[in-house]
């Protein structure tokens, strides 16, 4: 078991290269299942994380606290993702696992996270029902807004030249406010969102119309986790898009070229 980044987890897998992207959408993640928890604050929701909405969330009514999804029967899955947390700002310990019919199994490490980036931890496939976050620990009890289990999406070729980096692509609104003459007031930040930007090209056509069109479709109605690069770059993004990803014939031995844009939900 090993561990590279944070916060994006990597156990050995055999598999297409950790250099090529994984994408985690409502095709290939897995729902229909019931979650529980050890616990929930009053305010807040015990299945939220099974949605897609960032607004609502689960929180704990005490830490240590464990959150579950079970599917209701066994699924072969080889990560989880996590979004719209506060992991990281409430100084939070935790551990992925799933359940083997008698005990938990660890899938991660121990993780303290530095910030709420969202989280994608893969590992080698596992077959399993019941998937959980375990917190051991924390200086406040954290939020957690999205749990996926899933088998994702692997890109055929890598990505690399000309990508701009997702955390440092952020877009955010500020207002400033100035004085007749000229003198700083102060600013206020309106919002703050990531861009989103990927490209792929040189893409064998059947793969494109066994995988692309499914992930077209998912992303209609819901958003997806993408890792771009994680052999060695941390970032993952939980990913919104209003223009359908159309790929395109390149002229070239028949091969296409697939490329995506969306917003991305910002962090601190």
């Amino acid at each position: 078991m090993g561990v590279i980044f944070q916060p994006f987890y990597v156990l050995p897998r055999a598999d297409l290269p950790l250099t090529h992207a994984r994408i985690v959408h409502a095709g290939n993640w897995f729902s229909g299942g019931t979650a529980s928890a050890s616990g929930t604050n009053a305010a807040f929701f015990e299945d939220a994380p099974m949605g897609s909405l960032t607004y609502e969330k689960w929180r704990a009514d005490a830490v240590p606290a464990t959150w579950e999804y079970d599917h209701g029967s066994e699924v072969v899955a080889d990560a989880i993702c996590i979004a719209a947390h506060t992991l990281g700002t409430s100084g939070a310990t935790f551990k992925l696992q799933y359940h083997d019919g008698s005990t938990w199994v660890d899938l991660t490490r121990a993780i303290s996270p530095e910030n709420d980036m969202p989280v994608m931890a893969i590992f080698e496939p596992v077959e399993a029902q019941r998937w959980r976050i375990s917190i051991s620990a924390a200086s406040e009890v954290p939020d957690l807004g999205v749990f996926r289990v899933a088998d994702t999406m692997q890109m055929p070729r890598p990505l690399y030249g000309g990508h701009a980096p997702i955390d440092m692509s952020r877009q955010t609104v500020m207002r400033q406010n100035n004085s007749e003459t000229g003198e700083f007031l102060g600013k206020t930040r309106v919002r703050s969102s990531l861009m989103a930007q990927f490209e792929w090209r040189h893409i064998d056509p059947d793969w494109v119309r066994s995988y692309w069109r499914p992930f077209m479709l998912a992303i209609e109605t819901d958003p997806y986790f993408i890792a771009w690069r994680p052999a060695r770059f941390s970032e993952v993004a939980y990913v919104t898009t209003s223009r359908a990803p159309v790929p395109q014939n390149m002229g070239i031995n028949g091969l296409m070229q697939v490329s995506l844009t969306g917003t991305a939900r910002g962090y601190d």
